[in-house]
This record gives structure tokens, sequence and C-alpha cells, in this order.
């Protein structure tokens, strides 16, 4: 199995951050399939007893990685030479463990040949890092796994300029080529320890982790989802962690209002009359319909009748 390196807690301030969080987000890692997890040594430091782990000698002008073998966890410095890739030399990597880092456009080269080339260049080790400024990080991550590439580093939640840990990890489960056995249910718990840990919150929107990607508001979507939810869905709102909602809004159709009406055991009469005011409510509003906007609707027009 190839190593996925996640490298959040190489950038991130943990100068105030609680030990017990460090430690929870490190084992989180580890449950959703992350291979070693790099940090430099005052990282590690904070959070070596609650790991239970021999302490070792810190050489601070060096990262480490944690790993678990055998449910033990240990630390082994970063060896790895970050080196850009440069395509006329890449004989001068035989034996050496080297670390590719930028590959930003690698994506519009003939990249199979390119790593092709990498993977028969006689290095000891090669590990992928790219960088994401042009947005196709986690796109060269995954394809160099799946051409047999045997290590990425990447980071959680667009992080360091990195390859999206998250993405990486979801589109090797969905592909299915490869013998990932993570538990990506936990990821909901890594953004929530991620947000404590930084004061940043990821955005709402964010593919894999964001809060409201299983929002749904579009009349036809919600139909759609209703039916048969692999439509819209290429995985589960569960299988991140995540739940799905149905929003009322100034987009929403018959059949979400009726869902929503069901889920709050409320009368479905005088639908067309309730999906008329709420959309024209929304519409003035610029916002959507909340649980007791609706009560109070639906109170509203059966008074009326």
């Amino acid at each position: 199995m190839a190593a996925i390196i996640d490298r959040t807690l190489t950038s991130i301030d943990t100068e105030n951050s609680d030990p017990i969080d460090l430690a929870y987000f490190c084992k989180l890692l580890f449950i959703c399939g992350v291979t070693k997890i790099e940090a430099p040594p005052q990282v590690f430091s904070k959070m070596k007893d609650l790991l239970l782990t021999d302490p070792i000698s810190w050489d601070q002008s060096k990262t480490y990685f944690l790993k678990v073998v055998n449910g033990i966890f240990e630390f082994e410095p970063n060896e790895l030479i970050e080196k850009n890739l440069d395509f006329s030399k890449i004989q001068d990597l035989r034996l050496k463990k080297i670390r590719l880092i930028g590959l930003e456009d690698l994506l519009i080269q003939d990249y199979e040949t390119i790593f092709h080339n990498l993977l028969n260049s006689g290095a000891h080790y090669l590990d992928l890092c790219p960088g994401n400024h042009k947005h196709c990080a986690s796109a060269i991550a995954l394809e160099w796994l799946l051409m047999g590439g045997q290590s990425i580093s990447c980071s959680f939640g667009s992080c360091n300029n990195d390859a999206n840990l998250e993405e990486i990890l979801m589109a090797l489960k969905i592909n299915g080529k490869s013998n990932l056995v993570g538990d990506l249910s936990v990821l909901r718990e890594i953004k929530d320890v991620y947000e404590r840990m930084t004061g940043k919150t990821i955005p709402e929107k964010k593919a894999v982790i964001g809060e409201g990607i299983f929002k749904v508001e579009s009349g036809i979507h919600v139909d759609g989802i209703l039916k048969n939810p692999l439509i819209y869905e290429p995985f589960s709102p569960e299988s991140v962690g995540n739940i799905r909602e149905i929003v009322l809004g100034k987009h929403s159709g018959q059949r979400s209002v009726i869902y929503k009406l069901r889920e709050l055991s409320l009368s479905e009469s005088c639908i067309n009359e309730i999906l008329f005011k709420l959309k024209e409510h929304c519409s003035k509003a610029g916002k959507s319909f909340s649980d007791l906007d609706l009560l109070t609707l639906v109170s509203e027009v059966h008074n009326d009748y």
C-alpha cells in the first residue's frame, strides 16, 4: 500500500493548542487512512505523553514522522530530500529518498510518461508533494498513486498549499483501485478539531468536508435525491460523518415542501398556497426558510382558510 503522509501540523500554529486536541487529531487521521503524520519536534513534544510512546532525542532542524506499528506509536526523522523536478535529470534521483515539490502545471504535460520515468528512476523512495496554486494538486497526487507511486504528501482542508487529504482519500475510495481501509466517517470530527485548533472555519461548500455540501434546495434536485441519492451524490453524507438536509427557499418545489411538512408532522393541505407564500417570502428576504418559519406559515395559511 502507498504511504499517505499528512503535513497539516507542519504549517498551523499549535503554540496555544490543547495537547489533547493535537493527540486526538493525530489519532483521527490514522483512523481515516493516513500512514504517517509529519510535524516539527515541538508539536510532537507537546503530546508524546498522551501518545504513550518512548521519548526520542529531537533534532530541532528536522521534521519527524509519527506512525503506528503493530498498534504502537513510533517516531522517525524525516530523511526526505526536497527537490523541484528537473525532467532532464531524473537519473539524479537514483538511490535517494526524495520528496518532489512544485509540479503545479503537471496535468497539462505528458504526466503519464513523466510518472513512468520517475517510477523507473531507481530512486530508493519517491514522495510526491504537488503544490496547489493551480488547484490541481489533488488530481496530480491521485494520478501518481493510481500509476503505482509509493508515497504522497498532503494536508487537511486546503492547508499548506498541498493536495487535499480528504479529497484524495475519498477519490481512492470511490475509484475502488486502492486497498484503502480508512474510515472516512471521522472526517467531520477531524474538521471540528482542526477548526478548534486553528480558529479557522472550513468553507461551507468545501468538497467532501464542507458543512453545507448536502444541503439541498432546488426542487428538481430534491426530487432526484429523494428518488435516488446516487443521481447527485457520489458518496453518502453518512460516509463522511455528515447529514443530508432539505432546505426550503425560492428554488424549492412542491416535493420539497411536502417532504418538510411530513418531517415536521404537519398537514399537507393548502400545499399550493403554502408554496406560493414561501417562495414570495424567500425572494423578498433573500434567505432560506427555517423550520420555525414553516410552522408559522402553515399556521397562518390554515387560519386564512
